[in-house]
């Protein structure tokens, strides 16, 4: 089995044919991936391509709807159905935990390959329910839109966004 990053918290698990993965990545790789998505950028592979569109489609609404409504849970639940778990113990080096012991964890069942939509729906699914979103953003800048991780009052994801923003904001009130 393939052990996490030293530092690492957030953990993906899946199985392909009796062997347990782990997917090395942080919220923040996940975060680029969906910029990926949303900006058309090339990556590896057309499958990817598509995960990280549709990843980028729960990150959108998730922030458009400003809460788990009752229904946006029903659809993430629905995408989630194709995917089968089971239940494993694992060890503290595998999933990292605050006592030492073993912990139980849901392994995803990836040996029939699932659908991209419920691929995607399994990373999104993971991080929402560790609490990994919170600081979820997205860009204010109109030609930007990219999701980034900030603080409560971030609106911009770099700091050439906000300084374009700030210097259109003033030649729009200088023209008037």
């Amino acid at each position: 089995m393939k052990k996490v990053l030293p530092d690492q918290t957030e953990v993906f698990i899946y199985e392909i044919q009796g062997r347990i993965h782990v997917l090395n990545f942080f919220v923040e790789h996940i975060v680029e991936d969906a910029n990926k998505g949303l900006k058309n950028e090339p990556v590896d592979t057309f499958w990817e391509s598509i995960v990280f569109r549709l990843i980028c489609e729960w990150m959108s609404r998730y922030l458009k709807e400003e809460s788990t409504t009752d229904d946006f849970l029903n659809d993430l639940n629905t995408a989630l159905h194709s995917i089968r778990y089971s239940r494993y113990l694992l060890p503290p080096d595998l999933l990292p935990s605050e006592t030492g012991y073993p912990q139980n964890a849901y392994v995803a069942q990836y040996d029939k390959i699932p659908e991209p939509k419920a691929i995607a729906a399994d990373y999104f699914s993971n991080l929402l329910s560790r609490g990994k979103l919170k600081r979820l953003k997205r860009c204010q800048m109109e030609d930007c839109k990219k999701f980034f991780l900030g603080p409560p009052q971030a609106k911009w994801c770099s700091k050439s966004c906000g300084s374009a923003f700030r210097v259109r904001k003033k030649r729009k009130k200088d023209s008037l």
